[in-house]
């Protein structure tokens, strides 16, 4: 690496003999030229280290692909469910069943006590016994 004039005039200035500063300078030059390829090869293992770093951290395309798959299976079951409106349909209608299974039940235990022939026995010995 070569140094900039301004400095290899400064190092003449102060060094006489011209051999002696050719010297300094071209010691230099090697020294900035060692630095230069340590931090070249330094940068490159933190480039590497940062990218490990930042690939364990990030989401790959096949993270997303997976996340899409997953996105549209929610997307499609909640399609299936139904609406606030459907429910509370659903909700009258289970109410009206409710309605007409006591109405049956109602009728039933009537249709069984009226046509039972022991009813009407235990009906008339209460009659009979009220004194009505």
């Amino acid at each position: 690496m070569a140094l900039p004039y301004d400095v290899v005039r400064v190092i003449e200035e102060a060094i006489p003999d011209r051999e002696r500063a050719e010297k300094v300078i071209r010691a230099l030059e090697e020294g900035l030229g060692a630095v230069r390829e340590q931090v070249h090869k330094e940068k490159e293992v933190a480039k590497a280290e940062i990218k490990e770093e930042l690939t364990k951290e990030l989401a790959t395309k096949a993270d997303i692909v997976r996340l899409e798959g997953e996105v549209t299976r929610i997307e499609e079951t909640l399609s299936h469910l139904a609406t606030r409106e459907e429910l509370a349909r659903l909700e009258g209608e289970i109410k009206l069943i409710r309605v007409w299974l006591k109405v049956l039940a109602g009728i039933m235990l009537a249709g069984f006590t009226l046509f039972n022939p022991g009813f009407h026995q235990v009906l008339k010995a209460i009659i009979v016994h009220i004194g009505a």
